[in-house]
């Protein structure tokens, strides 16, 4: 996975009465001695996130869109294209009074598959260190853990008119800014993956119930394993895999149920994990439990919206157990 460009912008805006501060670098960076690291760190960060969304540019938006079609048809170099949508994004950022300190990180790899362009807003951390002579002396570096927003984008697709080239995703914190680097993109959602993973789950489940007992549990669980794999890899699920990963009738059947056809499916985590335990939780009371329980050691009585359950944790049960013995 070669890294073709690199380059490091940064912006500060700090207050709100004064406009975005944008310290653009002319050079681009060395692609050889940190881009590959940073670059697997920031797929690593990606695929760990599970609100990512996917989508493409909007027609009515085409601002970073034609900075990008520049670059890649080489009227601007590469670094020029990065210093550009920068202050695009700054510009985006004193229209909301939306503060933001950091870095936009621009990295270009060339694939197999096709090109791809990342860009990820870094963010320093004030840190200790010792010098030679045992003192100690302040610095800053780069936490990747504290990562803000990430842009991927798919140049190979984007080329080839696709409607899915676009992933966004964000950091804790980010809740603000998000409205913003959608404007400054351009960006539009084009896939539901709640809607999609229901309906596929829904697939899954049918096919399964015609199974009987002792095979249908064990190919639901290799199915959702699948499919979480596939999805903090941050690969999408692609139908024809499932006849060599999990089962060559239920991709059979999939294909022929859809509601549309398609190739693939980018999956909902959260809909994943519901799939095989209910979960829920409120200010007193948090219950986990794995959705073959439902019926024999849980039950659930709609009228009363009441939960009995049996067979209870044996720490729980010995918890009980003291308390009532307290209490007698």
């Amino acid at each position: 996975m070669p890294v073709t460009h690199f380059s490091i912008q940064q912006i500060n805006k700090t207050d709100t009465q004064q406009a975005s501060q944008v310290t653009a670098c002319d050079q681009a960076h060395n692609t050889e001695q940190y881009a590959h690291s940073i670059i697997s760190e920031f797929k690593r960060i990606q695929g760990s996130r599970a609100g990512r969304q996917y989508g493409m540019f909007s027609p009515e938006h085409p601002g970073f869109r034609a900075l990008l079609m520049q670059w890649r048809e080489e009227q601007i170099p590469f670094v020029r294209f990065c210093q550009q949508v920068t202050r695009q994004l700054a510009l985006q950022l004193d229209q909301h009074e939306e503060l933001f300190q950091g870095y936009l990180c621009f990295l270009a790899e060339h694939l197999e598959r096709g090109d791809r362009l990342f860009i990820f807003h870094l963010r320093q951390t004030a840190a200790l260190t010792l010098n030679t002579t045992l003192e100690l002396l302040e610095t800053d570096y780069i936490e990747f853990s504290e990562t803000g927003f990430g842009v991927a984008i798919d140049l190979q697709s984007l080329t080839e008119g696709a409607d899915k080239y676009l992933t966004l995703s964000f950091g804790r914190g980010d809740r603000g800014i998000k409205p913003v680097v959608c404007e400054w993109l351009g960006y539009m959602d084009t896939v539901d993956k709640k809607a999609e993973t229901e309906h596929f789950l829904a697939l899954v489940d049918t096919y399964c119930n015609d199974l009987p007992s002792e095979e249908s549990q064990p190919l639901r669980e290799k199915v959702i394993d699948y499919c979480m794999d596939q999805d903090k890899a941050g690969e999408p699920v692609v139908f024809a895999a499932l006849s060599d990963q999990v089962d060559a009738g239920l991709e059979r059947y999939v294909r022929q149920h859809q509601q549309s056809p398609k190739e693939e499916l980018i999956p909902d985590r959260k809909q994943l994990r519901n799939y095989l335990r209910f979960t829920g939780k409120n200010n007193d009371v948090s219950i986990s439990f794995a959705s073959t329980s439902l019926g024999k050691e849980v039950e659930f009585d709609p009228t009363q919206e009441v939960l009995m359950i049996r067979n209870l944790p044996k720490s729980l049960l010995r918890q009980l157990k003291k308390l009532h013995d307290e209490d007698r």
